[in-house]
């Protein structure tokens, strides 16, 4: 109840009058619905946690129940994590409600106590601002990072921190926890130098945002120096190692030799290959087409050697916009999928043969790309061709734009000797 005092204007000689109008009250303070199962809390599928307050739009009306914007309560998979959430959404509401909010708006008022965000929530207000500036291809890194962190962050107990309290100290825990116990699931291999580093780029990034939109003071991980990466990535197969593959493949998934015959002939990389339609091919004049990593589309010749692979595709019939190569090991559309997701399936699949066949973290998919162009260029230099001469013409191969993007591509993945030089020499020993 608001009581307003007004003391009337009058001569100090007269006796002085005091008129108190009482109004009626705006609203209530806010409150967490928490719904139950058996009489205890229940975050089940249908369960739906809020946070509500009654609200008087007039002094003729009537307080009516009002739900408040949920900020993604429901996304937290713990009881205790929704409850920390809501209690959090509470404190600011009630904030807002006092400084004259009308929740009726649905606009969430911005808050001036910036850094109270849970660690989650500071995440995805990140994650949502970056998303108005990033293509989406950028966004599925950002996002794949924030989620492998996330995890960590619940299994550890960190989930339900405030931001602003989640310390250099947590993170090292987090960077320590990438470089020493991860594994992947399916291979049992634990990640590169490149890949934490790419973890730490992408979570720095986003708390650069967080400090500048004042919901942290300072982002620590800028200042933490990298890690050293692996020297070998994507190490080149020899001849007899890509014939034990080609075995493997036969006897136990004959469909991947197809896909890696397009990134050895063609010199395509997975997620180009993971592009491709049906339609694309064009077997009368024996060319194809492809978004690739430089180009927006580039034409490619469908040469003898990769001809006998696409007999493993079963594209007779199939629809052109059915992707080219799926999980079904046949044409389909697998547009439902986002292309990293069908890019990883081959990998996972290339990952159990690296497991039986004993090869290391420093092989991938790219490692066949990296084999063939090895391959071109040694066969080439056997020819007497110079090096300038091999790298005109691997380009047009490559896909790569520029002679100097060829040569530190060979120079990364090539140890290139150069020529005899005894005939320079006036000396004799």
């Amino acid at each position: 109840m608001k009581i307003e005092i007004k003391e009337s204007t009058v001569p100090v000689t007269v006796p002085v009058s005091i008129q108190i109008e009482m109004s009626k009250k705006k609203y209530t303070t806010p409150k967490l619905y928490i719904p139950k199962a058996k009489g205890k809390p229940s975050i089940a599928s249908g369960k739906t946690w809020y946070v509500y307050c009654y609200y008087r739009s007039s002094e003729d009306d009537k307080l009516k129940k009002v739900i408040l914007p949920g900020k993604g309560l429901n996304r937290f998979k713990t009881v205790r994590e929704r409850k920390a959430a809501g209690k959090a959404l509470i404190e600011a509401y009630t904030i807002a409600l006092t400084r004259g909010w009308n929740p009726l708006t649905k606009n969430v008022p911005k808050q001036k106590t910036n850094r109270d965000m849970l660690l989650k929530q500071a995440m995805d207000y990140a994650l949502e601002i970056k998303s108005q500036i990033k293509k989406p291809s950028t966004m599925v890194g950002y996002e794949f990072h924030v989620n492998r962190f996330l995890d960590w962050a619940k299994t550890n107990g960190y989930l339900g921190f405030k931001v602003e309290h989640f310390n250099v100290d947590h993170f090292y825990e987090f960077l320590d926890y990438l470089r020493f116990e991860y594994t992947n699931p399916t291979t049992g291999d634990g990640l590169s130098g490149t890949s934490v580093n790419n973890h730490k780029r992408s979570l720095s990034s986003l708390f650069t945002t967080l400090k500048n939109e004042r919901k942290i003071s300072v982002n620590y991980i800028k200042d933490i120096p990298n890690f050293d990466t692996d020297p070998i990535n994507n190490k080149a197969f020899t001849q007899e190692e890509l014939i034990r593959i080609k075995n493997y493949f036969n006897q136990h998934d004959p469909y991947m030799n197809a896909f890696l015959a397009f990134i050895i002939y063609p010199l395509l990389r997975p997620r180009e290959i993971c592009r491709l339609k049906v339609k694309d091919l064009d077997m009368e004049r024996l060319i194809f087409s492809v978004e690739t990593k430089t180009r927006k589309l580039s034409t490619r010749r469908i040469i003898k050697k990769v001809q006998p692979f696409i007999e493993l595709l079963n594209i007779d019939g199939a629809p052109g916009d059915y992707e080219l190569f799926s999980n079904l090991e046949k044409p389909r559309d697998w547009s439902s999928a986002k292309l990293p997701t069908r890019t990883k399936h081959f990998s996972d699949r290339f990952g159990k043969m690296k497991k039986a066949l004993g090869f290391g973290r420093e092989y991938g998919p790219y490692s066949c790309r990296h084999t063939a162009i090895v391959n071109l260029y040694n066969n080439m230099a056997l020819e007497g061709m110079s090096e300038q001469e091999i790298i005109l013409k691997i380009m047009p191969y490559s896909d790569h734009q520029s002679i100097a993007g060829v040569k530190n591509y060979l120079r990364k993945h090539l140890t290139i000797l150069p020529a005899d030089h005894s005939e320079l020499y006036t000396l004799d020993f």
